[in-house]
């Protein structure tokens, strides 16, 4: 992937209490340390369906 390595930037949904609605923040995400992986997924919807799916980067 052109990003491995380097800090990406994506929105996510960050819960900041309990029992509140998720807020979209754009939010910094640092290269993957020993033991973690970096996942990116994707919501496609359309009229008729909606799709999930993740791009999976394994870094040992």
């Amino acid at each position: 992937l052109s990003n491995e390595g380097f800090v990406i930037k994506c929105k996510a949904a960050v819960a900041w209490e309990p029992n509140k609605p998720l807020v979209i923040e754009e939010i910094e995400v640092a290269p993957p340390q020993a033991n973690e992986v970096r996942i990116k997924v994707r919501v496609v919807h359309n009229k008729a369906h909606t799709y999930t799916y993740a791009h999976v980067l394994l870094c040992f």
